[in-house]
């Protein structure tokens, strides 16, 4: 997290030679948020911001239980972006400070008479996660308002799992240990899915 900092901090010093800058206010997979934009030319420029939402997961499904829940997004980032025909099409790539994970409740136990209950808290393994995106949007020398469209990826990783275990009393804490091991390898596997995290935003620019 520190590193992000630094880097944003970087690209907010570098705004004072930027030729336009612009406000992007943005919903989609990826959450919703706003970022900032520095054009420094018709061919590039720095954007950072933050996205962020939570939305539901279901069935996410091991040998004894099926968890729903969360995923957690939270997501500031900061990127470069190049228009290499200086026009509307757009390649951009960055890091995501990850601050996402899960947040999941067993709602259906089988087998297993010593638990009463199974909770699941996860985080992805990269804390600041590359992301590459593409699209389209108004020229970076275009001011007023205009229009924002991207679709890509983040790579944040395999998510890391806790799994948090209510014994049906402490002459079933053996029982009870066993399936929190086993849970937690089973979960990893599960939602090692969601290491690459989609990405489909829209939103306006409106450039000064």
């Amino acid at each position: 997290m520190r590193k992000f900092c630094v880097v944003a901090l970087l690209a907010c010093a570098t705004s004072v030679h930027a030729s336009s800058f612009g406000v992007i206010p943005q919903a989609g997979l990826a959450g919703y948020g706003a970022t900032v934009q520095w054009g420094f030319t018709p061919y590039l420029a720095v954007t950072a911001g933050y996205t962020g939402g939570d939305f539901s997961v279901r069935n996410v499904e091991t040998d004894d239980a099926t968890y729903d829940g969360d995923i957690r997004l939270r997501n500031p980032q900061v990127l470069l972006n190049w228009a290499p025909f200086g026009g509307h099409f757009r390649l951009s790539g960055g890091l995501v400070a990850s601050n996402s994970g899960f947040d999941l409740v067993a709602t259906d136990i089988q087998n297993q008479p010593a638990v009463e209950r199974a909770d699941v808290s996860a985080s992805f393994a990269n804390d600041l996660a590359p992301i590459l995106t593409l699209g389209f949007e108004s020229p970076l020398q275009q001011k007023g308002f205009g229009y924002h469209l991207s679709a890509g990826v983040v790579f944040a990783g395999k998510p890391e799992a806790n799994v948090s275990v209510t014994c049906r009393g402490p002459v079933n804490q053996a029982a009870c240990d066993q399936f929190t091991a086993s849970e937690r390898k089973e979960i990893e596997d599960e939602l090692s899915k969601y290491q690459f995290l989609p990405v489909l935003q829209a939103g306006l620019i409106f450039r000064m």
